[in-house]
């Protein structure tokens, strides 16, 4: 028996050890505003530095007792719908010539309608002669569509090279009066047999008879091949609000155009937004990401990064999107053929949705949210299964809670080596539970062992038998 009364004694408390916050790497002060049954916190930054998994399988919530609650994530919703005008109608196109320094308002119009006839009447006051005016804007007829418009798209000459620069985009009733719509960027580039193009422009809903379009203080025009409204009811995609952590990049000095980042957490990231070190820059780039230092590195993303300044204005690449990567390093290789960035480094924004998580609000606070226990398993509800009626994550109303104390954090201790000490009183059963189920595991080995032997001896006694039988 003393082999079992000291795998008792040895294997006693560590089945006895329950989770607690002093087991995970950082725990986070959680405030609750009134007496609900659940609640859910957004996952702060830090949250993402302390886990251990990618799936947050070792996040758990505590209440003030120490005891673990029961919680489930929601869906990242990344996007929503919304209905919004899509229905795209060409608009008659018409150009306006005049002094480049004095602009489209030194300019009058005047629109006559002869059955499906237009004519134009263009008046300026500019002292130029005819031959030397320029191309400076753009007038567009919507009078036809008598419904709101909200985007409308720029269509380019097919010759038409490199444009990038911004635009105005006026609204007028009378062709006298206009009213300033949206200040937009318009661009099209292209780069190692690339083309990045951006030519849609959405604006607040708006019912308007005339579209003025003009690039004041550009010294080039751009030149359109037409213009296209949308109108109507259509499903458009609206992105959700993001967090952001920027990371300054390492070069790979035996690899010319490559560069590497440690973002310090498994972030779900979604957006990255390249911060150029030079003006001037056009490349196309490739991303690239890994868990841990030693693996290979797994394509992720790329695209055409550029930073150009143009008229007084500087112009920068939309951010780049990616499939949800939670790795932690990831690399950037740049084109060299044009030069690569030339000097200092670049800065790399990563971008993404926080997570939420619903938790029971059972016992007394204060509640705490706690990562970072490679030890934990998931444990993590589905949230139906959590939540009594559930149909669908944009019906679930729950009450916010708030992290509201100092955030802490400490080496995990392991659950595996806790210290002995006797039970207070209220332990009692908990220690004779456990004692029990650890007596009879040991029990039962012994009564294997047993039964090991005694056939062993028989299948022996037999032997000898037979061996008697033979002589």
């Amino acid at each position: 028996m003393r082999p079992l009364a000291a795998l008792f004694l040895i294997t006693l408390p560590a089945a006895l050890a329950a989770q607690s916050p002093q087991q995970f790497e950082r725990t986070f002060v959680l405030g609750l505003d009134g007496a609900e049954g659940l609640y859910e916190v957004e996952l702060p930054p830090a949250a993402y530095e302390g886990a251990v998994r990618p799936d947050l399988g070792d996040l758990r919530v505590f209440n003030g007792a120490g005891e673990v609650v029961p919680h489930a994530f929601r869906p990242r919703v990344t996007d929503t719908t919304e209905k919004r005008p899509a229905t795209p109608v060409s608009l008659a196109l018409f150009p306006i010539h005049g002094d480049a320094e004095r602009g489209v308002t030194d300019s009058g119009f005047r629109l006559e309608r002869s059955g499906d006839r237009i004519v134009v009447e263009l008046r300026s006051h500019s002292p130029q002669p005819v031959a030397e005016r320029k191309l400076i804007g753009y007038v567009a007829d919507a009078a036809a569509i008598g419904r709101p418009l909200r985007a409308l798209a720029f269509a380019l000459p097919a010759e038409a090279g490199e444009v990038l620069g911004r635009v105005r985009i006026e609204a007028s009733d009378d062709l006298a009066h206009w009213t300033t719509v949206r200040d937009a960027q318009v661009v099209r580039l292209v780069s190692a047999g690339q083309r990045l193009e951006q030519l849609r422009v959405e604006f607040p809903a708006l019912r308007t008879k005339y579209l003025r379009v003009s690039w004041p203080g550009r010294r080039q025009p751009i030149e359109l091949a037409g213009i296209t409204v949308e109108s109507g009811e259509s499903a458009v995609r609206v992105e959700a609000s993001r967090s952001w952590r920027q990371v300054a990049g390492v070069a790979l000095g035996d690899r010319p155009g490559e560069y590497e980042f440690d973002l310090g957490g498994q972030f779900p990231v979604d957006r990255v937004r390249l911060a150029l070190p030079q003006q001037n820059t056009v490349v196309p780039v490739e991303l690239l990401a890994r868990s841990r230092p030693g693996e290979a590195w797994r394509p992720v993303g790329g695209g055409v990064a550029y930073r150009l300044h143009r008229d007084g204005i500087e112009l920068t690449s939309p951010d780049l999107a990616v499939a949800t990567v939670t790795d932690r390093h990831w690399l950037l290789r740049v084109d060299q053929r044009g030069g690569g960035l030339g000097g200092g480094q670049p800065l790399l924004n990563a971008g993404w949705v926080p997570q939420r998580v619903v938790f029971v609000a059972r016992g007394n606070g204060p509640f705490q949210l706690a990562v970072g226990s490679r030890d934990a398993k998931p444990a993590g509800y589905a949230l139906a299964a959590l939540v009594p009626g559930y149909k669908s994550d944009a019906e679930l109303v729950v009450r916010r809670a708030e992290i509201v104390g100092p955030v802490a954090a400490r080496a995990a201790q392991p659950a595996a080596r806790p210290a002995v000490r006797w039970p207070v009183e209220g332990e009692w059963k908990r220690w004779v539970l456990w004692g029990s189920l650890v007596l009879g595991v040991a029990l039962l080995g012994a009564l294997a062992v047993g039964l090991a032997r005694q056939r062993a001896r028989s299948r022996a006694g037999a032997a000898d038998a037979g061996r008697d039988e033979r002589q």
